[in-house]
């Protein structure tokens, strides 16, 4: 049975920029000028403290910049939430043959991250377009590969990401699939097609 991919393009661009929120995050640090600190006075000194000090704001060198990456991040993982909670409803059976982990690919988002490390500014608009020209280059490639969901955010949640042989209604049939447990040759499990390529497996019946 052919079915239709279960992501447009518009959620496929937000699945893929909320893989680099945790990049956004480490940029937006490096970029903090001053930490604005509350200080509190003590009556009575307890253990020789007399002053508590507690963070309450951050001073950024480029605030539309860091405003627009915690916007741009939220967004994403909004509609990434949003993708997941509805992207498994009406799931089909089928009957794992064979199942792969393959998850220590998503190892490979580590390298952008590296990007961070070096001599970025934000305040220089040079910088900032090449990191947009450089996300939108991978950007383009995980979509029209249709690898989008190979996301350490989806990782973090606790997906894990499978090479699998399966039997779908008498055919046999091959695809990479998404799965919060284990898959088990001879396992009878529910999924839902994401695009030609993936599937995901939705939640096992408690």
């Amino acid at each position: 049975m052919n079915r239709k991919s279960k992501t447009k393009l518009l959620s496929s661009i937000a699945i893929f920029i909320s893989g680099y929120t945790p990049l956004f995050l480490i940029m937006i640090i490096k970029d903090v000028n001053k930490v604005v600190w509350f200080e509190y006075e003590l009556e009575n000194r307890t253990l020789t403290i007399g002053k508590i000090k507690i963070p309450y704001w951050l001073e950024f060198g480029n605030n539309e910049i860091v405003l627009s990456l915690v916007i741009l991040s939220a967004l994403s993982l909004v509609l990434l939430a949003y993708v997941l909670r509805n992207v498994t409803k009406r799931p089909f059976g089928i009957q794992v043959i064979i199942a792969k982990s393959r998850s220590s690919e998503v190892v490979n988002y580590t390298i952008p991250y590296m990007i961070s490390f070096v001599a970025f500014d934000l305040s220089k608009w040079q910088d900032i377009f090449s990191l947009f020209l450089f996300l939108s280059v991978l950007c383009l490639l995980s979509v029209r590969s249709q690898s989008v969901f190979i996301n350490p955010i989806l990782a973090a949640l606790g997906y894990g990401l499978y090479d699998c042989k399966y039997n779908e209604a008498g055919n046999e049939k091959e695809c990479v699939m998404l799965s919060k447990h284990d898959l088990l040759s001879g396992s009878d499990e529910s999924y839902v097609k994401l695009n030609n390529y993936m599937g995901i497996i939705s939640k096992r019946d408690v």
